[in-house]
């Protein structure tokens, strides 16, 4: 009966509270059969309603958001049974050690520079794809 992932597209949220940032990050994650990018959102609860209502694999979300935080973000996911299962991959333009631990003790699933580390990000995003296709 189940259905498997396979040849599906990794389906990924954008959370970030600037539409340019946003813009550039669906660029550069898009590849088409692979990644598709099925939602956008800037604030703490229109993310949350974006990981309840589309079901996304994974989501890029920024630390700082229009109203709200990421870091809200990853404690109402984890501590919500029907989406901890999501993906969540932080990207901020603050970089501290202590920001980046706390995130990923909250339940992040990584942390990048959105500055520096997009080579990374985009390497992380192709990743969860290769592993949602091989099922």
């Amino acid at each position: 009966m189940g259905t498997s992932g396979r040849n599906l597209p990794l389906k990924l949220v954008i959370a970030d509270d600037s539409k340019p940032v946003a813009e550039m990050l669906r660029e550069l994650l898009t590849d088409p059969g692979r990644v598709e990018v099925i939602g956008v959102a800037d604030t703490e609860a229109n993310t949350l309603e974006a990981i309840r209502g589309l079901a996304p694999d994974a989501v890029v979300l920024d630390l700082q958001l229009r109203t709200g935080s990421g870091t809200d973000v990853i404690r109402a996911v984890r501590s919500d049974p029907s989406v901890c299962a999501t993906r969540l991959i932080v990207t901020s333009n603050h970089t501290s050690p202590q920001l980046r631990a706390g995130c990923m003790e909250l339940g992040a699933d990584g942390y990048f520079d959105k500055v520096k580390e997009l080579d990374g990000l985009a390497a992380r995003v192709r990743a969860l794809a290769e592993e949602k296709a091989r099922g």
